[in-house]
């Protein structure tokens, strides 16, 4: 006789995650992750971290010395606005019950995502699957002290 099914009853898991993290950034693929990790929360009863990652504009140090803003730095403050706005959808978008924290970071999605994850002692990590150049799901699965939920992005529950 099979126990109770894992997804109805968290108590039959060997592994019962308490916080589970996601990145948010402006990749859509993320939106899927997110989503997986939302729906895993709430049947867990885990509390969410949704931890929204705009990637570094690089800059040049001389731009630093003139009178106005440099174009990099504008850059960064768009992308870091785009990031935040994406991560407050999300979060309006999640199942009422679901406790959730948000964080909004700098830096390459997979290097960022596991520090968070130490940062914020999170025991498991939810990413999307991708096909781009950076890979942060292969970067997570190689970096991560925690177990890794490496999602397909075919079905996106939170995009629009």
């Amino acid at each position: 006789m099979l126990g109770p099914h894992p997804a109805r009853d968290h108590r039959a898991l060997p592994f019962c995650a308490q916080t589970i993290i996601a990145p948010v950034t402006l990749a859509v693929d993320s939106l899927g992750a997110a989503a997986t990790a939302a729906a895993f929360a709430g049947a867990l009863g885990a509390e969410l971290v949704l931890a929204g990652i705009t990637p570094l504009v690089p800059f040049d140090i001389e731009h630093l010395l003139e009178d106005r803003l440099p174009r990099p730095l504008a850059d960064q403050h768009i992308l870091d606005r785009m990031v935040a706005e994406r991560l407050e959808e999300v979060t309006s978008a999640l199942a009422a019950g679901v406790r959730a924290r948000t964080l909004l970071l700098r830096g390459s999605v997979g290097a960022t995502l596991v520090k968070a994850a130490a940062a914020t002692g999170a025991d498991l990590i939810v990413v999307p699957l991708r096909d781009e150049s950076e890979f942060p799901d292969r970067y997570v699965l190689h970096h991560s002290d925690v177990p890794v939920l490496v999602v397909p992005t075919r079905r996106t529950a939170f995009a629009g």
